[in-house]
């Protein structure tokens, strides 16, 4: 294993115990209130990020300059089927007035997109560094792609695990969510299609199914 792919997957490593230690310390065991968790984890990922980007000197502007039309587009295929599938559940209740406001962007808007950064960009860029940059080739494109998938499933399944819902039910739903929004970035190697999708979906599991527990862990009670 060349120096590079060693590093980058420690970074890998740390990363998803990290974030099965996050939920499962405060979300299980504490049981805190799901706003202050949020806040907690959102902490995390935002160090962890800043943490890897000063560390291995990325240039978050090429990062999103970088096939940016094609990552659109891919994001806005995808994103339509995964909004109307959160419409087709159950629908729950929900709070309203100005705090509903404060959870369409805190747990919809900005839970969407933290859960994308850690799920879906961080174990693509991960592998897209290792492979030493550009994908000129098909087989770079492939290596990419099939390693990229296999980092986002496991740290998805690491995530999910922390929470005690799925370590009773299973993985299988966030397993198959996140790697259909995953797709635009595996696509595209561009980050704002995934980041846009996920944060859509939190968007209106908040308006739709408040109370489920599935797509907005921690479940919440809307009164």
């Amino acid at each position: 294993m060349s120096s590079s792919w060693a590093r980058q997957l420690r970074w890998f490593a740390g990363a998803a115990v990290a974030a099965f230690l996050v939920p499962l310390v405060f979300s299980s065991l504490l049981d805190l209130d799901h706003d202050l968790y949020l806040a907690i984890y959102f902490s995390f990922v935002i160090g962890l990020v800043t943490l890897y980007t000063r560390s291995t000197e990325l240039d978050i502007g090429d990062v999103i300059r970088r096939n940016w039309r094609w990552g659109l587009v891919a994001g806005a295929i995808v994103g339509v089927p995964v909004v109307r599938n959160v419409f087709t559940e159950t629908e729950t209740a929900r709070p309203d007035g100005l705090y509903f406001g404060f959870e369409l962007l805190w747990r919809g808007a900005t839970y969407g997109a933290i859960d994308a950064v850690l799920l879906t960009v961080l174990p693509c860029l991960i592998v897209y560094r290792a492979l030493g940059g550009p994908l000129g080739t098909w087989p770079r494109r492939t290596a990419y792609f099939g390693v990229s998938l296999i980092l986002v499933m496991t740290i998805t399944a690491a995530y999910h695990l922390g929470y005690e819902q799925f370590r009773d039910d299973g993985v299988g739903d966030p397993e198959t969510g996140n790697v259909l929004m995953s797709l635009p970035m595996l696509l595209t190697t561009n980050p704002i299609g995934s980041i846009v999708d996920h944060s859509a979906m939190h968007i209106a599991a908040v308006i739709h199914e408040y109370e489920g527990d599935t797509r907005l862990p921690p479940q919440a009670d809307a009164e």
